[in-house]
């Protein structure tokens, strides 16, 4: 609801569109709709908004450099250990500070932060930030696959291991079933590509789940694969899983976070940002980017 009545707002777009010289709006048998320049308006307008809210954010740090909540969302690189301990060590310093944390991948996540419902995203970065966001590279995330320890890829892992050279060929996944991540909506399509690029048979996804941990044990005990990043290979060792060393992982891309910039200078922004830099080095340091 926009608090106009019809007439008003009738009259309002028809100020707006001899403001701009311009219609705005077509009639059609399913009613308005944007014109090109209305469409080019709603953009600008959008933008506007943003730099607004963004504008009042950097003038309350004029006033106080503390912020009541902080909003986190972590993608599946952070959910192991980085995100849990990055809020509780921040939780120690800023007392005073609310803070929420979700897992959500950055697709997913990003608008939110541009927004202002968010603001700190962990997770795969955009090749091109969007107006007002930064962006910092933390890692490089593979996505690999992951086997029960008992399974017979599994055992062959193991035995790999022990003293027998051998990385796991992508032939050796032809015909398995897979376990997915169900928040990430690239995965079964990144699984497919790869499958394809070796000419194996599609991949036969059994189960989507919206937990990693979840898919971790549910593919304990069987002979399910599930795919996840080669940070959480400790994770799925306690859960019963095996790391595949695969002779090319599935994918990789870069990692880190993103930020509105109208919050970088706040202490809890840079604290928050180094804290993430250091678990980062520590949790994986043969794959993290020094900044």
């Amino acid at each position: 609801m926009i608090g106009l009545t019809q007439p008003a707002l009738t009259k309002t777009i028809r100020k707006l569109e001899l403001d701009f010289g311009a219609r705005l709006f077509d009639r059609t048998t399913r009613g308005m709709v944007l014109t090109p320049a209305g469409t080019l308006l709603l953009e600008r307008s959008q933008l506007i908004e943003m730099h607004y809210k963004h504008g009042k954010e950097e003038i309350r740090l004029l006033k106080t450099e503390s912020l009541d909540e902080f909003r986190i969302a972590a993608g599946i690189a952070y959910h192991a250990a980085i995100a849990p301990d990055l809020v509780r060590k921040l939780s120690v310093e800023f007392p005073s500070t609310r803070f929420v944390l979700e897992f959500k991948v950055a697709n997913h996540a990003l608008p939110k932060l541009i927004s202002g419902d968010l603001d700190l995203v962990l997770g795969a970065l955009q090749m091109t930030p969007s107006e007002g966001i930064d962006a910092e590279p933390i890692l490089r995330v593979d996505i690999t696959a992951f086997a029960c320890r008992d399974s017979a890829l599994g055992q062959a892992e193991s035995t790999s291991r022990a003293g027998f050279a051998r990385k796991t060929s992508p032939a050796a996944l032809a015909g398995k079933k897979w376990i997915v991540y169900q928040r990430d909506p690239v995965m079964a399509g990144r699984l497919r590509s790869y499958c394809a690029e070796y000419l194996l048979p599609e991949p036969q996804i059994v189960m989507e789940i919206d937990s990693l941990h979840a898919s971790f044990r549910a593919a304990r005990g069987t002979d399910y694969l599930t795919a996840a990043a080669s940070l959480l290979r400790q994770t799925a060792e306690e859960t019963g899983l095996v790391m595949l060393d695969l002779e090319r992982r599935i994918w990789h891309f870069e990692s880190g976070a993103s930020y509105r910039r109208s919050l970088r200078n706040f202490p809890i922004m840079k604290r928050a940002l180094e804290i993430v830099r250091d678990l980062a080095n520590e949790f994986q340091p043969n794959h993290s980017l020094r900044l």
